[in-house]
């Protein structure tokens, strides 16, 4: 008799306890939605373009994130995609762990990595066209005590032809 009474004590004590844990784990989430906490705010500063290398040609996007909140937040990593004219050319992520100082801007650097095979079409459209369009999209991944939440972002924009030919000029002028 004893044994029926004992199975639902603890199983709704259980219950509780992985109720309170839930609850617990969800502050960060909770001080997000109310407005307590709030998330960062990301920019695109720019792009810059790295002489090409044996395998890939090395690029990076600077963001701009501020920390509207007046204590730090810790970033767990962050993922991107890069698209040209409509095409994806790369994505890529890192789980390098970044903290933003309270009320601070602080600059991101995204290495990206173009790999070969994508080069001579990205070349073509900067040879053939006075504007290329480019999309960078991704997001930032906020530590577990937010809930694990990612920020989103993205950016479109055009390069124009003497941009993309400038940048390539440095290279092209060095191996002459």
């Amino acid at each position: 008799m004893s044994k029926k009474f004992l199975w639902p004590a603890v199983f709704s004590g259980s219950v509780l306890y992985l109720m309170i844990i839930l609850s617990l784990s969800g502050c960060g989430v909770r001080d997000l939605a109310t407005g307590k906490i709030a998330p960062p705010e990301v920019a695109l500063q720019g792009f810059t373009l790295y002489p090409p290398e044996s395998q890939c040609w090395p690029l990076s996007a600077t963001l701009r994130l501020t920390n509207p909140n007046p204590e730090p937040l810790r970033i767990l990593g962050y993922d991107y995609e890069v698209w040209l004219e409509g095409t994806e050319l790369v994505r890529g992520e890192s789980t390098e762990a970044i903290t933003l100082p309270a009320g601070v801007e602080s600059i991101v650097e995204v290495p990206i990595l173009l790999k070969l095979p994508a080069v001579p079409q990205t070349l073509k459209n900067f040879l053939l066209k006075e504007k290329v369009q480019y999309e960078l999209a991704g997001g930032f991944r906020l530590a577990s005590l937010l809930g694990g939440m990612k920020v989103p972002f993205r950016f479109r924009g055009a390069i124009t032809q003497q941009e993309g030919l400038k940048y390539l000029r440095g290279y092209l002028d060095s191996k002459t």
